[in-house]
């Protein structure tokens, strides 16, 4: 790599204009800052000068943009998408403006599907204590590429286990996310924080039940932390003379 320097962690969230939502993904940024320590590889804050700088951006809505932070930045960096499944903006929209980037950069898979995540949407279901007679649907914000339904699917399957009905799946994309849920079906929110597509949809769940957003849990820093590391791997081992790479690029084109 081009400096001694612990990469930078560059969060891309997918920005909201509701503060509750802000505040949640700035936890989960702290709580990555504590995953760290934890780890043993602690940073002394956001610009510290050792360790690891953890640093959030968005690709919609909300500012930093993922290019004003990368303007700010020099030397490598591992940019960690927030982001719950493939789709446009973890094919396209972040590839195209890293591709910019001076210095070697590399950026992760999405940290969903993973099965931490999905014991977080577990645990917001538990958190309702509400039953759930007629099973469970687990709603994403979706996208328009295949991928996406197929690793939603994913979730459904961890989640399974845990109930004698059917696990179903729908994105806030689809004609009719709830088509076939019945009245008595609790919803799982598989989004990451409050924001447009929470209340959206709580808006279509309604009355049904619907657990809270996964939030900046312990478990969702985890799973930031072990893809930082293995882009710092990546790194280490060359990105080419570019200084470009993308990890789990063969899981997006599944």
């Amino acid at each position: 790599m081009s400096s001694s320097a612990a990469p930078v962690l560059l969060a891309i969230a997918h920005g909201t204009r509701d503060r509750a939502g802000i505040a949640v993904l700035e936890r989960l940024a702290e709580a990555v800052r504590a995953e760290l320590a934890r780890q043993g590889q602690s940073g002394v804050g956001r610009q510290g000068q050792s360790g690891v700088s953890v640093q959030l951006c968005y690709v919609d809505v909300a500012a930093p943009s993922l290019a004003d932070s990368l303007a700010g930045l020099h030397g490598p960096v591992v940019a960690v998408p927030l982001l719950l499944a493939t789709g446009y903006h973890v094919a396209i929209d972040i590839p195209a403006v890293v591709d910019g980037y001076p210095d070697q950069i590399t950026v992760t898979e999405p940290i969903g599907p993973d099965e931490r995540i999905s014991r977080v949407v577990q645990a917001r279901l538990d958190e309702l204590g509400t039953p759930a007679p007629e099973g469970i649907v687990v709603v994403a914000a979706g996208s328009s590429d295949p991928a996406a339904r197929d690793q939603l699917a994913e979730v459904a399957g961890h989640l399974q286990a845990g109930y004698r009905h059917r696990v179903l799946i729908g994105q806030l994309t689809d004609a009719d996310p709830l088509a076939g849920v019945g009245p008595g079906t609790v919803v799982a929110n598989y989004l990451l924080a409050p924001g447009f597509f929470d209340s959206k949809l709580r808006r279509i769940a309604a009355p049904r039940p619907v657990s809270a957003p996964i939030g900046a849990h312990p478990l969702v820093a985890e799973r930031i932390v072990e893809l930082y590391r293995k882009g710092c791997d990546q790194l280490a081992i060359g990105a080419g003379p570019t200084g470009r790479t993308q990890l789990g690029a063969e899981r997006r084109d599944l």
